[in-house]
Order: C-alpha cells, then structure tokens, then sequence
C-alpha cells in the first residue's frame, strides 16, 4: 500500500464529482507533509502515473487533479470514473426467492413444511 492510500480514500468516502482541497488539508489526511516539490511544482500534480506514486494512488481509485493552484496552495480533484452503485450480493437474482412466514432455514433438511397446521413436520 502507498503512503499515499489515505487520499484516494478520503476522496472516495464523498459522493460528491469533484473536490477543492488546500495543502494542509491534504496533509491531514495523509498525516504527513507533502515534499517541498508539490508546493514549488505543477507537475508534482500531473495525472501522470509512470513513476509517481502518489499520481497513482488517485489516479488508480478514479480521480485526476485539475487547477493547481500553488500561491493559493489549493488542487481540485475531479472524478475520472463514474461514482459505482453499491453491488446488490444477489445481484440478478434480487427478490426472485421468497420465503413462506414460519419457514425455519436453520431446519435440518429432512422437516418438511405442512401448510394446513402451518408448522414443520419431523419425518
């Protein structure tokens, strides 16, 4: 995991398609100060992933930065890829399977259902 990790998933955690952050708050969720070439260089903030680490951590969760502002201290991230939908786990199957009230699915597989007592019999 890069050192850099916490950003993408500070930047993840929002719902949001684009977010202005400063220098300090940037560092505050890196718990670390940024080296002295990201305030002194645009291209510390390219979206050039080829040997820069901290590029690919943003750049592989789905951000890209746009308008550094190195006076102001100040960089935008924009989000490269759609925000996902959380994935139902039945997926194509989602409430296709109904269960009857009372049916015990912790039951051994031997009970059966008796509809008209409306209980599980014991073979």
């Amino acid at each position: 995991m890069s050192k850099y990790e916490p950003l993408p998933q500070f930047l993840g955690s929002s719902r949001v398609s684009t977010k202005r952050l400063t220098f300090s708050q940037i560092e505050h969720v890196l718990g670390f100060r940024l080296p002295k070439s990201a305030y002194e260089h645009e291209a510390w903030w390219s979206n050039n992933a080829t040997g820069h680490s901290h590029a690919r951590a943003w750049l592989s969760a789905g951000w890209q930065t746009q308008d550094v502002d190195l006076a102001g201290r100040k960089v935008t991230f924009r989000r490269s890829a759609p925000l996902r939908a959380r994935r139902d786990p039945w997926g194509c199957m989602a409430g296709t399977v109904t269960f009857m009230p009372g049916v015990d699915l912790t039951a051994p597989s031997g009970d059966t259902w008796n509809a008209e007592e409306g209980r599980v019999l014991n073979e």
